[in-house]
């Protein structure tokens, strides 16, 4: 016995996705085709094999578009089956092949050429820079935000770059377990750490699950467990209060002469780029927030409340968070300095200036980080002020608060962290730094009382 089911697979609810046919019978016939209909994911049940009942209908989608997609689904389902009963009188070969052309006979189409991978990537790329392609988060549509899309352009390049060096032309087929392996050993040897191999997987995944949803390719290969996004731990610093103090109070007008030459042979020849660098950083330390957030504090970011508290309310661009800091006096001095709007600086700028003025500031405690190198695991042993980047701003106020006993359900609705389990995963804290902030309990300072001998 033959049936037809009609499925949606796209999680993108607001962007019209292709409709999946779905031919099975009893001799274990298990066949999928998409059609050229497409549909909302949030008006269709896949449950029901058809539209939902309480669609809201407007200029994007009607009613009337709606019963036509229904009798045409209807139509092409007794087509199928009453071409089916004709060639099984015959003797006949039931594949994808024989109820495509049978799909294509019914829309009366002749086969098009499909879009193949590498245009595909293209035009994808093209859709998240302009807006037209969005991505969903916790049940939220949005854009993809620039770093995204740099990453997504910066896979174009790794991936045009495989095929030159490897004279092939890669398709929607050619992503199979057999190129993982070679597309990962490409990369070690070229001494790629284990992250960034990982993203440009991750980038592939996603490429192919998207086009997948398009109805471009019916590829499984690529969600086997075997084809993984592979990662490993970074060594993520924090600063001490005591470091965090040095540097709010330094002043860079009094550079000496050797300090000076460290800033010249870094690139640096304004020390005004250092001040402004250092400023940037301390609001990200004392705000907990991504830079993405933190250098886009504004005066209309300012409130105040009762009792003179000022606070700073911002929508976090990543999560879609609101939150609300309060702002201390050191984060209000900096905020005032400026107007209240943190001059407009670049990311990679404010990364190689922090290093600089960590080695200035001989914040150089020798720290072992460890990596994957041409395959290989490489330790390390490098100086403190090497690994400060601007998101150590954000690991560094959340780790501070926590060790100044903040309890972690309020550091969590500053940081927009969903979980605690998230929230002390994403901290610094070592064992005896516990140990000492337990020391100041109540409960390990005891009760003084006496035992009775």
């Amino acid at each position: 016995m033959a049936a037809i089911k009609y499925i949606v697979k796209s999680v993108e609810k607001k962007r019209l996705a292709s409709i999946y046919l779905r031919f099975v019978s009893s001799n274990d016939i298990n066949i999928w085709v998409s059609i050229p209909l497409k549909v909302y994911p949030e008006y269709w049940s896949n449950k029901k094999e058809g539209f939902i009942n309480k669609i809201a209908y407007d200029d994007l989608f009607t009613e009337a578009e709606k019963i036509g997609i229904e009798k045409e689904l209807n139509d092409l389902r007794s087509f199928i089956l009453s071409q089916y009963n004709e060639s099984a009188k015959t003797g006949f070969t039931l594949n994808r092949e024989w109820l495509k052309s049978v799909i294509d006979k019914y829309f009366n189409k002749q086969v098009v050429v499909k879009e193949n991978l590498n245009q595909y990537i293209t035009r994808f790329i093209k859709e998240i820079e302009s807006g037209e392609r969005l991505y969903t988060h916790n049940d939220k549509t949005k854009r993809y935000e620039k770093g995204s899309i740099k990453n997504f352009k910066g896979f174009q390049v790794q991936f045009d770059l495989y095929q030159s060096e490897k004279r092939v032309k890669l398709n929607f087929d050619s992503i199979t377990l057999d190129f993982y392996d070679l597309f990962v050993k490409h990369f070690i040897k070229k001494d790629y750490s284990a992250n960034t191999i990982g993203k440009h997987v991750a980038r592939l995944k996603t490429i192919m699950r998207c086009s997948k949803d398009e109805g471009l390719h019916t590829s499984q290969e690529f969600e086997r467990k075997k084809f993984k996004t592979m990662k490993e731990k970074v060594e993520n610093i924090y600063l001490t209060e005591k470091e965090v103090g040095l540097m709010q109070s330094f002043d860079f007008s009094k550079l000496t002469p050797e300090q000076i030459v460290i800033m010249q042979e870094n690139g640096i020849t304004n020390i005004n780029h250092l001040d402004i660098a250092r400023d940037v950083f301390l609001v990200g330390v004392y705000t907990a927030q991504r830079f993405s957030d933190f250098s886009k504090i504004k005066p209309e970011n300012i409130q105040n409340r009762q009792g003179g508290l000022k606070i700073i309310s911002l929508i976090q661009q990543k999560t879609g968070e609101r939150v609300i800091i309060p702002i201390r006096p050191e984060l209000d001095v900096i905020l005032n300095k400026y107007g209240y709007r943190l001059p407009k600086v670049f990311e990679q700028k404010i990364n190689k200036a922090i290093k600089v003025i960590g080695s200035i500031l001989d914040i150089n405690e020798p720290t072992l980080i460890e990596e994957t190198k041409g395959g290989f695991k490489v330790k390390k042993t490098v100086p403190k002020y090497d690994l400060i980047k601007t998101h150590t701003a954000r690991r560094t106020g959340c780790t501070l608060m926590y060790l100044a006993g903040v309890p972690t359900i309020d550091i969590m609705k500053i940081s927009g962290h969903k979980t605690e389990r998230e929230f002390l995963n994403y901290i610094k804290v070592g064992k005896e730094e516990t140990a000492i902030n337990l020391s100041k309990h109540p409960y390990f300072l005891g009760n003084n009382l006496k035992l009775v001998m």
